[in-house]
């Protein structure tokens, strides 16, 4: 029988690997230790420890037959310990939003480009006033019913502003021709700078769109954990990124659309797409920056060997894929 230990100092970091819900252990790591040993009807008491250290502690003192979680196989680890083969292939990953660049419709809604209009209907509205009042004895406007006056400044606005010309009525007034004039201008000025800001944010919407890999990064708002590999690895390759204390905080400021991409531990995205971010998420290129998970035994343990041929019978019999894309799907490469 195996006495198992398992980390657990921040829970949201060993998921999808291994967490309790319900009081079960359940995950990615647990879910293949099971099945590996189910091959000799080996039975499992899984501990939780306080924290990473503790866990790593207590199978180098053997007060525990292994450890499993997302440990890497790392040269100081291995001096003092064993590791099985290993168990997942993980590294850095850039997810991003899965949308394509933004509609027209989308780009108008942006709190900008509402501004714009709100302001162009304001002196559309002043304008149409102004007009209604001086040329009040101009025969277009002279017969009309009072309450029609307005209406009829305002539509004469429209018309002056999007077609640069007296179409409906010439003002004979000298202050109506120079509302009328002052349209025309502004018009002219309004409509370009509307098109040009619709122009730029499709633009740079379709530019944030194209991201496939690190090569990518640059020029791009990237986020990641503070302290993290990630962080050290996008200070290396003189990617400028913005960090946060948490995944939680940096998941919602991807969802805000504060972010233009993540980079982060490979597997804790890939199942962050899976499930949390479903359908508006999407890991973007391969795996990079590579580093491998595996069981961990103490020194010169007999067990290890069980543990090895298990995981070559789950790789060769295809239980091992079906493990990994229940918690990272089948996109996770």
């Amino acid at each position: 029988d195996f006495c198992l230990s398992r980390g657990l100092g921040d829970v949201y970091k060993r998921q999808p690997f291994a967490f309790q819900q319900d009081g079960i252990w359940i995950g990615f790591s647990i879910d293949l230790w099971n099945e590996i040993a189910a091959f000799d009807n080996i039975k499992t008491e899984f501990i939780g420890s306080a924290n990473f250290s503790e866990m790593l502690n207590a199978v180098e003192n053997e007060s525990v037959d292994a450890a499993a979680a997302n440990i890497s196989i790392t040269h100081a680890r291995e001096q003092k310990m064993d590791f099985s083969q290993p168990i997942f292939d993980s590294g850095l990953a850039v997810m991003m939003p899965s949308s394509v660049a933004p509609s027209v419709f989308s780009v108008i809604m942006r709190k900008e480009l509402l501004l714009w209009l709100l302001s162009a209907v304001g002196v559309l509205v002043i304008a149409g006033g102004l007009i209604a009042f001086f040329e009040r004895k101009n025969p277009h406007i002279l017969n009309l019913q009072h309450n029609t006056k307005f209406g009829e400044g305002l539509w004469w606005a429209v018309n002056v502003v999007t077609n640069a010309s007296f179409t409906i009525f010439t003002p004979l007034t000298r202050s109506g021709r120079l509302v009328g004039y002052g349209l025309i201008i502004i018009g002219l000025f309004v409509v370009s700078a509307f098109v040009a800001q619709i122009t730029t944010a499709l633009t740079v919407g379709e530019l944030r769109s194209q991201i496939d890999g690190v090569s990518d990064l640059y020029g791009k708002t990237v986020g990641t954990t503070e302290g993290s590999t990630s962080s050290q690895f996008l200070t290396t390759q003189s990617i400028n990124h913005i960090t946060f204390d948490s995944l939680d905080a940096l998941f919602e400021a991807i969802e805000k659309e504060e972010l233009d991409a993540i980079v982060h531990d490979a597997p804790l995205l890939a199942y962050y797409v899976k499930t949390r971010g479903q359908g508006e998420f999407r890991i973007a290129g391969r795996v990079f920056n590579p580093e491998k998970y595996g069981f961990l035994f103490p020194q010169g343990s007999m067990k290890r060997e069980r543990f090895d041929q298990g995981l070559l019978k789950l790789r060769e019999n295809g239980e091992y894929s079906k493990i990994q894309s229940k918690w990272f799907g089948s996109d996770y490469q």
